[in-house]
């Protein structure tokens, strides 16, 4: 029995070693998110008096409400934490689960250590158990920090008791817990990491439009009962968890892994239960050069980053009007605000977040060219007559126009929202954000190149970089730091397109620096030896 439990302890620290820069990466994320989001109610909605008139047009806006869910007592400032951020935090933490447990089970197994890791003394239940062990550990970490912030800023102030900030810590773990489990489940299904993530990832998305029916207008209420991300809504902080709902997510978290355990017996290391074809007619296309072939790899990937952006800026441009409404009916407001100024920042926030998947977008896809190494492919390739040079700075080109794609395919798409809604948004503004965007991605770019070039096994490290300098902006405004340190941050140091005029000087600085970083990467990426995984 102790030679079983020390073996467990290695895989999960094993695993907690491995995940620990995505593990900080998301405990500041989700802590600044909820105190962020608290503290923005407060500010925005200071007499309790007046905050149920005030957000009449919020609780009734259909795209809000299919983009977080029915607003569950939001006049309150935990239900306003819990429908704001914790249904968006929610998504994010099930995908995050889901990526780590897939990469941790099935991932392993494509790389061939998990067959090494099997041909000690670690049977495969053991090694199962260990990876969810260590998923959960590492989500309640989250969730205890998040508490733990929530309770400082908001406990001392009166807005909200302690059992309210465990109410949010529950509705921030429990979908990284059942998608934890799902992911184990995926990956005895699919036979590689990508397939067993992608379809993680699509009953994440069937979840999500399964909620928005019963969200929408009087709404079904019995689809929430069939949908995890409806069971997470029916926690409905402040008030007491349901135990009946509490019963319902404890039996979804545990039927995945009871029926993972026997696939878990049954099928070869290295292969996954549904059949997979070895053999299919050939397919040329994108294979004429090295990032046509990436762009071909990633293509499911970022099938997924183009459409979940088209269809977030769809829902945020069907929100326009509600922004309006809100700003003429609320008269503090509108004695400062015009419609084009209301409009114009409302753009501006939201492009702010744009750059932000658009940023690490570029980062994963540098990420996946670190993984074409660390295979061993790119020394395939590399043998060919190809460049070093080349092959770099094809995959940063195409990081740098897909990219871009995001920001001008939210452009259009926060147009079409908005003039469903009747509300006439000018291409023009939104065209001007998406290129003032192009500084930030050149960075990014450059950036992650560099650390490509100079200490390719740290590359994953500038996701946590890209998060550490967004939150910066929020965070370092809020707590009035010294404006020098604020400009480190280029989400801070760009101008705020549509709202404010084009700032040609930071865009210029900040591309110089990008581009001297990717000098960098070229010439230490020529000069080194490959680094395998």
């Amino acid at each position: 029995m102790n030679e079983a439990v020390r073996g467990g302890a290695l895989i999960v620290r094993a695993r907690l070693r491995a995940n620990r820069m995505s593990l900080l990466a998301m405990t500041v994320l989700t802590a600044v998110m909820c105190t962020a989001q608290l503290q923005a109610f407060v500010s925005v909605f200071p007499e309790k008096a007046t905050r149920t008139a005030i957000l009449g047009p919020l609780v009734n806006n259909t795209a809000l409400r299919v983009l977080y869910g029915y607003p569950y007592d939001i006049a309150d400032p935990a239900g306003w934490v819990a429908w704001r951020t914790m249904t968006f935090a929610g998504i994010i933490m099930a995908m995050w689960a889901a990526i780590i447990t897939t990469g941790a089970l099935r991932g392993e197994e494509d790389a061939g250590r998990g067959e090494l890791v099997l041909s000690g003394l670690q049977p495969r239940r053991r090694w199962f158990a260990a990876v969810l062990i260590a998923t959960a550990l590492q989500a309640i970490v989250i969730g205890a920090v998040s508490v733990s912030a929530l309770a400082a800023d908001g406990v001392s102030q009166h807005l909200i008791t302690f059992a309210n900030c465990v109410e949010l810590g529950l509705q921030l773990v429990v979908p990284a817990l059942l998608f934890a489990a799902i992911a184990a489940l995926t990956s005895q299904l699919a036979g590689t990491v990508r397939a067993a993530r992608l379809l993680a990832a699509g009953i994440l998305v069937v979840a999500f439009i399964l909620r928005a029916p019963a969200d929408i207008g009087s709404g079904i209420p019995w689809l929430r009962w069939v949908t995890p991300l409806g069971w997470f809504e029916l926690l409905r902080p402040p008030a007491a968890p349901s135990p009946l709902v509490l019963a319902v997510i404890a039996v979804g978290i545990v039927a995945p892994v009871v029926v993972s355990l026997p696939l878990l017996a049954m099928r070869d290391v290295g292969s996954g239960v549904l059949p997979v074809r070895d053999s299919r007619p050939a397919r040329r296309a994108l294979l004429g050069a090295s990032w046509q072939a990436a762009l071909r790899d990633e293509a499911a990937h970022l099938a997924f980053w183009l459409v979940g952006t088209a269809a977030y800026a769809l829902l945020m441009g069907a929100m326009v009007k509600t922004a309006l409404d809100f700003v003429r009916r609320t008269p503090v407001y509108a004695q400062f605000f015009g419609d084009k100024i209301a409009v114009d920042g409302f753009i501006a926030a939201f492009y702010s977040l744009i750059q932000l998947i658009a940023a690490l977008l570029a980062v994963t896809l540098l990420v996946a060219a670190r993984g074409e190494e660390a295979s061993g492919r790119l020394e395939i390739v590399l043998a060919m007559p190809r460049s070093r040079i080349g092959w770099l700075c094809g995959r940063a080109l195409l990081a740098v126009g897909l990219a871009m794609a995001v920001c001008v395919i939210a452009a259009l798409a926060i147009w079409a929202g908005a003039a469903a809604t009747g509300v006439r948004v000018g291409l023009g503004s939104l065209f001007a954000a998406a290129a003032n965007s192009l500084p930030l991605i050149v960075v990014t770019v450059g950036v992650t190149a560099a650390v490509l070039g100079m200490a390719p096994r740290a590359v994953a490290f500038v996701y946590a970089l890209v998060a550490t300098v967004f939150l910066w902006d929020a965070l370092g405004s809020a707590l009035q730091a010294p404006n020098w340190s604020l400009q480190l941050s280029p989400f801070h140091a760009l101008a705020r397109v549509p709202m404010q005029d084009f700032a040609l000087a930071p865009a210029l600085w900040i591309t110089a620096i990008g581009l001297g970083c990717f000098g960098a990467a070229v010439v230490a990426f020529r000069r080194r030896d490959l680094a395998m995984g």
